[in-house]
């Protein structure tokens, strides 16, 4: 089959999420209520023929993979390509704290979906740009190399962001459309083995995708 269907999720809540810390590439596990909110998203994923799931490397994210997979009687493959933005002198602050210190500017420039700011990186930290390219070239690699149709992938607020709304406008959506991104947040996304391209199909009728949490 020609048409791959990427379910991609985000991991379940950390106790840094819940301070609203800044966590990118520093590895912070779920707490109770992620782990209640991987089980509960696996048991929406039991609707879904998901063949494999393909996860981040960062804990918070394999966790959930592994929750989910056990659910499903399905295996987990890891690629760190998949991790959060490396945000710099960022990782480990809360908001307040950035603001404070880099200023409230490149924090709205980073949360910003406007083309002119892809390229904005706080200090030390990985650009917007660069997440989305080196996302993409590892899903479409995993695609070609494997012969599932229908996978699961596991990653992170930021990633996901940044991939949906790429492949949104790319269908003709505004740039200041938003992208939901709480915990176990899902969507749906296509892509097309023949023409290398990705689409952002209605969603499917034996899901909720794109759900504001559980």
């Amino acid at each position: 089959m020609n048409l791959k269907q990427i379910y991609i999720f985000r991991h379940g809540e950390t106790d840094w999420n819940v301070e609203g810390r800044f966590q990118g590439h520093l590895d912070i596990p779920l707490n109770e209520e992620g782990k209640r909110q991987a089980e509960a998203l696996g048991k929406r994923l039991k609707s879904i023929p998901l063949e494999a799931i393909l996860s981040s490397d960062l804990s918070r994210s394999k966790e959930t993979a592994s929750i989910i997979a056990s659910q499903l009687d399905i295996t987990v493959a890891v690629d760190p390509r998949l991790r959060e933005a490396h945000l710099g002198d960022a990782q480990g602050r809360t908001w307040e704290e950035i603001k404070s210190k880099f200023g409230p500017e490149i924090v709205t420039r980073w949360k910003s979906n406007r083309p002119t700011d892809a390229d904005v990186a706080y200090p030390g930290g990985e650009t917007g740009s660069a997440v989305l390219k080196r996302v993409m070239i590892c899903l479409e690699e995993f695609c070609r190399v494997n012969a599932y149709d229908s996978l699961g992938v596991s990653s992170h607020g930021g990633v996901i962001r940044r991939l949906v709304h790429h492949i949104r406008q790319s269908q003709g959506a505004s740039p200041l459309e938003a992208v939901s991104i709480p915990n176990t947040v899902l969507y749906l996304l296509c892509f097309d083995l023949r023409t290398g391209k990705w689409s952002y199909p209605s969603q499917p009728h034996n899901i909720n995708v794109a759900q504001e949490g559980l």
